[in-house]
């Protein structure tokens, strides 16, 4: 994509306005707080699970830091590990910005590169498939390359368009770079979710272990003789039909069940919820910089928004997620048992939650462009593709190939540093599985906070082809030179559908 010298004055056409621009009536009550339950809901179980931790969690890790005593080597291996991990935070953020620089800077030769790369990987597992002569796997991965090759031949002509719109929404996070910050906050949010959620999860694990009759028993469902055998002190027959006993379930093993269930959909909302606010507040960035140019206060207002009257409608879709992802996580462990039911469940519910996943990523962007609620958001979106035609389009996801491709080498190279410091540093990384344990923290760190910026990328790829779909007359009129460049990139891979746009 050719781009003019930094100075030189480019005279680019006028936006053509014979577009019909298709824009949704906005909300009459557009400022007005949507789906409060849900917010409230979403308040009130963070308080309970921060009592939890509270109550039960915090005087269990007092009571074990206050019996555990670190020798001088256990203490310089945690010096050393923490130091590590300081220096890896900063070196990992190094690489992801050289990464995102050069793929922002050379996107067409990125998307080609990945694509590739996935042909010769398969390549390369049919060859050593062959080599150790495993002719099932040979067959399988012979298959795949031919497949990956097919598909480079049918998305070659659209690596263009990719391109340009990977260019459109970098100037748009460019334009407003203090988003990246925030994306490392909502992270470090994160964090601390997760580790306020597991010390409370320890001691419910805890308090669920003290209230079995019998810890040292068999749990419920295995066969039994005497009701000592079992954890719940009942041993009997399940049914007149069987010919054996085993041990019954008792009111608390249920209440644990349902226990370990609440948590699990506690830490799912809570990590989906962080998310996707994140995912909103760059959709509201984005949309602003868009139609009103380099706008100030953008970032603040689009957070503010997304953190009060949008809420409530991410924590519903949010919600909605993870409780497909509990129940997916369910089905999974019943199908270890050897269940098929779960088996075909836990397929089923995959696929469920794929597509809430998919209509939550454009949902949210209506809801943080026009302040709609989560269901009236979800339906405009798809409206609008279906109007314009470009249902299929949405599908194209070469530049989330390209993202989560370049993540995975920014971990890989990440984890290479880590190997290398532990030959480099033989005083204090020479200790047993140091060489294992600072390649995965590197690889953690590298692949972790690559996909933070990547993240916020493919939030504004994803809003700018909305806006472009909705009104790109506006986008000429504050950003001509990347309008045409669009533009350009538009009719190379999708002309019939700019026959919708800019008729001849």
């Amino acid at each position: 994509m050719g781009h003019a010298p930094v100075g030189a004055e480019v005279a680019y056409p006028a936006p053509t306005t014979d577009v019909q621009v298709i824009k949704p009536d906005p909300p009459a009550n557009a400022n007005a707080w949507k789906d409060v339950p849900f917010a409230i809901l979403f308040i009130a179980h963070l308080i309970a699970i921060i009592f939890v931790m509270a109550w039960l969690g915090v005087p269990l890790l007092k009571d074990l830091s206050d019996a555990s005593a670190i020798d001088s080597e256990v203490s310089n291996i945690q010096a050393t590990i923490i130091a590590f991990i300081g220096c890896m935070a900063i070196v990992a953020s190094l690489v992801a910005c050289a990464l995102i620089n050069f793929v922002i800077a050379f996107a067409r030769r990125a998307i080609s590169f990945v694509l590739w790369a996935n042909f010769t990987l398969f390549i390369v597992l049919a060859v050593v498939a062959v080599v150790t002569d495993v002719a099932f796997l040979t067959a399988i991965f012979i298959l795949f390359a031919l497949l990956s090759l097919c598909y480079i031949r049918m998305v070659r002509s659209r690596i263009p368009f990719a391109a340009a719109n990977l260019y459109v929404a970098a100037a748009a996070v460019k334009d407003h770079w203090s988003i990246f910050p925030l994306a490392f906050l909502m992270v470090a949010f994160q964090v601390i979710w997760i580790f306020i959620w597991c010390v409370a999860f320890i001691g419910v694990v805890v308090l669920a272990a003290s209230s079995v009759p019998n810890p040292a028993g068999y749990p419920s469902g295995f066969s039994c003789s005497y009701n000592s055998d079992c954890q719940s002190n009942e041993c009997a027959l399940l049914n007149p039909s069987m010919a054996y006993k085993a041990c019954q379930g008792s009111r608390s093993g249920n209440g644990q069940i349902v226990a370990y269930v609440l948590m699990l959909l506690s830490l799912y909302w809570g990590v989906t919820v962080i998310k996707n606010v994140l995912h909103t507040t760059v959709a509201g960035v984005v949309a602003t910089w868009w139609t009103a140019g380099d706008a100030r206060g953008v970032i603040r207002g689009s957070f503010r928004r997304a953190m009060t009257t949008s809420f409530g409608s991410i924590c519903l879709g949010s919600l909605i997620v993870s409780l497909l992802r509990v129940l997916e996580a369910l089905a999974n462990g019943s199908k270890q048992k050897g269940g098929v039911a779960a088996c075909i469940a836990g397929c089923i519910l995959g696929l469920l939650r794929s597509i809430i996943e998919y209509f939550n990523r454009w949902a949210f962007i209506y809801v943080a462009m026009y302040g709609f609620r989560f269901t009236q958001a979800g339906k405009c979106a798809f409206g609008l593709f279906k109007q314009r035609g470009l249902s299929a389009v949405v599908n194209d996801d070469l530049i989330g190939q390209t993202l989560a491709f370049v993540s995975l080498v920014s971990g890989l190279i990440c984890c290479m540093l880590g190997l290398a410091y532990t030959f480099m540093d033989q005083e204090n990384a020479g200790f047993a599985e140091a060489k294992y344990l600072f390649s995965i923290i590197g690889f953690v760190f590298g692949l972790g906070v690559t996909i933070i910026p990547f993240s916020v990328i493919d939030s504004a790829v994803a809003t700018a082809f909305v806006c472009f779909a909705e009104d790109p007359v506006s986008f000429g009129r504050t950003h001509p030179a990347l309008h045409h460049e669009m533009v350009a990139a538009w009719r190379l891979a999708h002309p019939d559908i700019m026959l919708v746009f800019y008729p001849a």
